[in-house]
């Protein structure tokens, strides 16, 4: 069985997901990751699935008839799962520009690895205001950074009025 990522994108309509599950289901091809998320009118979708190396083709042409979608293909490899020197990196706080970048140039600076990372906004319980919220996994190459890391988040903390949550993966 070879790895695929599979991107999905285009405008929004019911029955995306059921059309694109089932032309990997119909050729054995196993999905093992998925996010699907509407981004404005659009949907967009990101696979990692199983199949074998001579259904890829047909997957491709099935999917591929789609004209109302973009759809990209690409073979990958697996990597370990260990989660060796991984953390949840948890945000809420005020909106503020370059909040993500700020985190990020971090992750980049102190050479941590971003697994994965989603934002949105939410409502504040009480008051309804916009709450900006960071979840991100991240892998830290040398766990010798980490105190390094987290005086920098109390840093990150302060100038954006932001709580910061890091917590080992278990």
């Amino acid at each position: 069985m070879e790895k695929i990522i599979i991107y999905v994108f285009g405008k929004d309509r019911i029955g995306i997901v059921s059309d694109i599950t089932k032309e990997i289901s119909d050729l054995n091809g196993n999905i093992e990751t998925s996010k699907m998320i509407q981004l404005g009118q659009d949907f967009n979708m990101l696979i990692l699935a199983s199949i074998s190396d001579e259904k890829i083709k047909s997957l491709q042409d099935n999917l591929l008839s789609f004209k109302d979608l973009n759809i990209s293909i690409k073979k990958t490899q697996s990597l370990s799962s260990d989660k060796i020197n991984e953390f949840n990196f948890i945000l809420k706080g005020a909106d503020n520009e370059g909040i993500l970048h700020n985190c990020t140039k971090l992750f980049h600076e102190l050479n941590i690895n971003v697994i994965d990372l989603e934002t949105k906004l939410l409502n504040a319980p009480n008051t309804g205001s916009p709450l900006f919220y960071i979840k991100a996994i991240i892998h830290l190459k040398d766990i010798n950074i980490l105190d390094e890391l987290k005086k920098k988040i109390l840093s990150i903390e302060n100038e954006y009025n932001v709580v910061i949550k890091l917590v080992e993966s278990t």
